[in-house]
């Protein structure tokens, strides 16, 4: 069952950052076209600045989940690496949730914010005049992916922590 939850985290985690690639192809369009448009002939759009804060926003957030999945995160852990291998699995744990609470509160109250720019039908104060939900919204999917990759990677901590304490298993036949 546990392995079923898994694998349907990794594969949310893994539409997440399709989504960022297809973002991030976006972004490099249309800085591209921006260059070329206001460079070759002189003639800057309104748009570009502010699709690209947006769509770099959808980057970050949706490849989030992922960047853990795969273990990117940047880390200093030269004091950790010292540490004995239980003790540091115990402090990732313990990290992780701590993370994960904040993450809770990032889903809580990001989401309020959505909403809240949903009913209130708020939207950029540029020409483009952008519905801000989207953007908003985007802050706690990205937080609730990554607190869910957070539960997949405590329960791998877990069993490692467990492994430890049992020693070496014979292979079952």
């Amino acid at each position: 069952m546990l392995a079923l939850i898994s694998k349907a985290i990794n594969r949310l985690t893994w539409l997440a950052e399709l989504l960022a690639e297809i973002g991030l192809v976006g972004l490099l369009l249309i800085v591209i076209h921006e260059v070329i448009v206001r460079y070759v002939f002189d003639s800057p759009t309104l748009f570009s600045v502010e699709l690209s804060e947006y769509l770099l926003v959808l980057v970050v957030f949706m490849s989030i989940g992922w960047v853990l999945k795969e273990d990117r995160h940047v880390a200093v852990s030269f004091v950790v690496d010292m540490l004995p291998k239980k003790v540091r699995l115990v402090l990732n744990v313990l990290t992780s949730l701590l993370t994960m609470a904040f993450l809770g509160i990032l889903v809580w109250k990001g989401g309020k914010t959505a909403v809240t720019a949903y009913t209130g039908d708020y939207h950029s104060s540029s020409l483009l005049n952008f519905p801000m939900w989207i953007p908003y919204v985007l802050i706690p999917l990205g937080a609730l992916v990554l607190s869910l990759q957070y539960l997949v990677k405590i329960g791998q901590l877990i069993r490692s922590i467990g492994s430890q304490q049992t020693g070496p298993q014979k292979p079952a036949r």
